[in-house]
Parts: C-alpha cells; sequence; structure tokens
C-alpha cells in the first residue's frame, strides 16, 4: 500500500473511533416509538397533501411579525387542504425561488416535492387505502405537468431552474412503483412506464456539458443534484430502460473532480484547495461518495469516513444552525437550511452500504439525530415556511427506514464484483 493509502486508512480509522461517541451520544428511541412515529408523519402527509393556489413569495419578514405570519400561513394551509378534501393531490415543495409572472411555485418543486412524499409513502410499513389513494392522485397530478407544463420539458441548464429536481425525483418514485407493482389500473401504469423514457430524456437535455446537474446555473455542477439524478437514473437503467452510460461516467467525472483530499465536496464545481471543511459539507458528501462508490471510484473506507462525519457532533450542529432560519447559504460555512433533512436522507442511505455488522450503530445514531428535531405534533421542517413540512417530514421517514430501501445499484467496475 502507498503512503497516501496508509493515510486515507488511518485517517479513516481514527474517525471510526471518534464517531462511536457521536453516533451513540444521545439515547435512541425504541423500536415501538419509532413505528409509532412513521405511522403519525404518514397520517400527517396524508392530511397536508393540497391543491396549490398560487399565492405571493415570501420575503424576509421581520422577527417581530415572524410569529404571527406563521400562525396566519399555517391557517391558510388548513383552509386550503379543507376546501381540497378528498381531490386533494400534491405536495408542493417551498423555498424562496418563484416564477414569473405571478411568483407561483415552480413546477420542479410541485413535482419534486410530491414525488418525494409519494416515496416515503409507498416504502414506509402500513400502507392504507388513504396512502394508496392519496399517491394515485398525485401521480396523476405528476404526469399532467410533466407533459404539460413548458417548465417541466427537457432543456439544456441555462439559468436558475429547478425543474431537474421534479424530473429526477419523478424518476426515481415510477421506476420504482413499477417495480412493486403499486399502480393497480392498467392505464395509469402504462402512462407511467411510457413517461420514464420522456425523464430521461429531460434530465440528458439538462446535464451541464461539464459533466453533472446544477439547479443554480451551467458554470459548474452540483454534487447535491447530481448525485440524487445519478441514483435516479442507475435505478432505470437497472429496471432495463434505456440510460446512455456515458451521460453517467461524464458525471462521475464531474463528483471525482469535486471530491477533496479529505472526501468532502465542495458546494459546487472543484474545490478551492485540497479539502473542503466538512461543516460545509457533511449534507452532501455521502450522496456524493455513495455513488462513486457504487460505481467502483471509491472504497468503503472514504464511504465511511462522509457517513462518520455527518454523525460527528459539531459537523451536525454546523448544519442544524442553519435548520428552520431564514435566508439561504449564509453563515459560517454558507449552508443553507433546505439541506438539513436532505443531509439525514442520504447518509441514511450511505450506512446501509457500509458492512453489514456496522449498520445498526448508524441506524440508532439516526434515529437519535432525528428524535433531536421531531416536533410534537410529529412532523419536521427545515425551512420557515409551514408548508415544507412534508418535504422534511418525507425525507426523515425515508431515513428512518433505509435500511429497507432498495440499494443504489451498482454500475462500472462495481457491478463486476459482488454487492453487499
Amino acid at each position: 500500500m502507498n503512503m497516501r493509502g496508509v493515510s486515507v486508512s488511518l485517517s479513516a480509522l481514527v474517525m471510526v473511533l471518534l464517531s462511536v461517541t457521536s453516533v451513540d451520544a444521545q439515547k435512541a428511541p425504541s423500536a415501538a416509538k419509532v413505528k409509532k412515529a412513521i405511522q403519525t408523519a404518514c397520517d400527517l402527509l396524508v392530511h397536508n397533501q393540497e391543491n396549490y393556489q398560487p399565492d405571493p413569495p415570501v420575503g424576509k419578514i421581520p422577527e417581530a411579525e415572524f410569529e404571527k405570519w406563521t400562525k396566519d400561513e399555517k391557517a391558510r394551509l388548513a383552509k386550503i387542504r379543507k376546501e381540497s378534501g378528498d381531490e386533494a393531490k400534491e405536495w408542493p415543495y417551498e423555498g424562496v425561488y418563484r416564477v414569473r409572472p405571478d411568483g407561483r411555485i415552480p413546477p420542479g418543486y410541485r413535482v419534486g416535492g410530491s414525488a418525494i412524499v409519494c416515496q416515503a409513502l409507498i416504502e414506509a410499513p402500513g400502507l392504507d387505502d388513504d396512502r394508496h389513494a392519496a399517491v394515485v392522485r398525485s401521480v396523476k397530478f405528476m404526469l399532467d405537468l410533466i407533459h404539460k407544463d413548458a417548465g417541466m420539458a427537457g432543456k439544456a441548464q441555462t439559468n436558475y431552474d429547478v425543474r431537474g429536481w421534479g424530473q429526477a425525483y419523478a424518476l426515481k418514485l415510477f421506476v420504482r412503483m413499477l417495480e412493486i407493482e403499486f399502480i393497480k389500473d392498467a392505464e395509469l401504469a402504462k402512462r407511467v412506464k411510457d413517461t420514464i423514457p420522456h425523464l430521461i430524456d429531460c434530465l440528458a437535455k439538462g446535464k451541464l456539458a461539464s459533466g453533472g446537474w446544477n439547479y443554480a446555473g451551467p458554470r459548474a455542477f452540483s454534487p447535491f443534484m447530481t448525485g440524487s439524478t445519478l441514483i435516479a437514473l442507475l435505478n432505470a437503467k437497472t429496471a432495463g430502460y434505456a440510460v446512455d452510460d456515458q451521460m453517467i461516467e461524464s458525471a462521475l467525472d464531474a463528483l471525482e473532480t469535486g471530491r477533496g483530499d479529505n472526501s468532502s465536496y465542495a458546494y459546487s464545481g472543484k474545490p478551492r484547495r485540497g479539502e473542503v471543511a466538512f461543516g460545509g459539507s457533511t449534507a452532501r458528501s455521502a450522496v456524493a461518495e455513495l455513488c462513486l462508490y457504487r460505481a467502483g471510484r471509491s472504497d468503503v473506507e472514504r464511504l465511511r469516513q462522509t457517513v462518520d462525519q455527518f454523525f460527528q457532533e459539531e459537523n451536525w450542529k454546523e448544519l442544524l444552525v442553519r435548520k428552520s432560519q431564514q435566508g439561504t447559504h449564509v453563515g459560517k460555512f454558507g449552508v443553507a437550511p433546505y439541506y438539513f433533512f436532505y443531509g439525514h436522507t442520504y447518509a441514511a442511505m450511505a450506512a446501509e452500504h457500509l458492512p453489514e455488522a456496522e449498520r445498526k450503530k448508524y441506524r440508532k445514531g439516526m434515529r437519535s439525530l432525528l428524535w433531536r428535531t421531531i416536533e410534537s405534533h410529529g412532523g419536521w421542517n427545515d425551512r420557515v415556511f409551514p408548508r415544507t413540512e412534508s418535504y422534511s417530514t418525507a425525507m426523515s421517514v425515508l431515513a428512518l427506514i433505509a435500511e429497507d430501501l432498495p440499494k443504489v445499484p451498482a454500475f462500472g467496475s462495481a457491478a463486476k464484483e459482488k454487492d453487499l
């Protein structure tokens, strides 16, 4: 082994030893409490389904007015959801970004938010008729928006544009639904199946010339978006759909250029220096390293390092300090609130690709972390917007059930090796 290999190995060993205290620092809830919390969260998600009514963008709210605004917004949403009744069809993700001319939530957020909630509802145990019906309604809504809204069409990335989020998460959801035969109606199942190649083509058109994907413009790839999109495409490819290998390879190339010496990742593009502070990268490192690992471009030590760094108390608190706060990329590491629960989900997924003997520790650690941020009514939220509770709760559910989710498919040299 060369000296670089020795350095990586020793560093990984130190991180493993340090992480034991961090992962187990808080007492994890019992299995019974977790099961009950998942059921409560799923019931909440069904209740939160709505028919979106265009509303004005929310700017920075003065602190003196924030409590009243939150109360009024919750009341407004409750009214919309009650009026939607059994016709409710979506879970729009809400952020500061809106589209002109009327400032409505972009279709990429409406489809993407709905797809993530649907993924949690179909994967979580205890599926009942209400959950099934809510998901079917949302699938019909997503199909209509994907094919009829110009904001969901395939196009090259030229500016800030979040359609790729909707395309990637809808693709992941649709592939999974067909795999488990979730949709019983033959005509609807055919619409879903026929849409999968269309979504793959949309993502191909949106890929940056330099490799990877980015919702913020064409200059450099984002490891957040590139990792999420790669997983969706690998799932589709494994299910038998035509996905260009070169598109996957170039995205993996991009991820490798974004990796620092310590297996942390720059927010976008290449690191300016050899290393990136983990306090700012822990929400994105695991998903990026997981993709490289499943393509044979990483190893278990690097993957473990990204997971351990997420669980490190100091690093986690750097994410926590921005949770549910106003603004986006501010603070010590420029961490935006909306990657808080994203990071939990993909750290949990990455941990499930580590050797089996290690996974129980990380499952317990994830439950501990999520119980530090669960709200009294059983939901989670990493934004100031009450509506975004649906996205955050769905991501938290997926993190809690990560051990039961399908593994990320192997690609390239890793596909030739025996899976864990």
